[in-house]
């Protein structure tokens, strides 16, 4: 081979080694994205869960059974949280939720840590919480995990409705 052949040949090279280079960069950023979107999907659909699974308790312990008309007979703000001697699954109104974490380690995927938060809320601005008892509840569900960089929170307003 000549001096033309071998720079010819030490081009072709450089020009195969930046096209691999190129490719297995972009599989490396597809499996990322990939994952991110794998890790985001299960954090909404475990949020989700527990949103749903919360909604389907009384609003209040008081309202378990018999309907109220009066919200000063409601939880107050400062004590929203399980009442003594309730430990999850056997929550018995929404407000228990208050203050609630969980860590799920069962899945292949990563280990999910979730944290609940219970407030009152009133109309029009659903986003504040209010010191005072309402008959609107709303939920925070924050999810993290080591493997994303996201914070997935979903959030539900839970109301209290009794026609007499």
């Amino acid at each position: 081979m000549n001096t033309g052949q071998s720079m010819l040949a030490i081009g072709a090279m450089i020009l195969l080694s930046t096209l691999v280079l190129r490719v297995n960069n972009t599989f490396l950023s597809t499996k990322q994205v990939m994952n991110e979107s794998k890790f985001g999907v299960l954090a909404t659909s475990l949020a989700t869960s527990l949103i749903e699974e919360a909604s389907n308790k009384n609003f209040d312990h008081v309202t378990d059974g018999n309907p109220i008309l009066n919200v000063n007979l409601l939880t107050p703000h400062t004590a929203l949280k399980k009442e003594s001697g309730e430990e999850y699954p056997d929550f018995n109104d929404f407000d228990d939720y208050n203050g609630y974490t969980r860590v799920i380690n069962t899945l292949p995927s990563a280990v999910y840590h979730l944290s609940c938060k219970v407030e009152y809320v009133e109309p029009p601005n659903l986003d504040v919480p209010v010191a005072k008892k309402t008959w609107h509840k709303k939920i925070t569900v924050t999810v993290t995990n080591e493997s994303s960089k996201d914070t997935v929170r979903l959030s539900s307003v839970f109301s209290y409705w009794f026609f007499p």
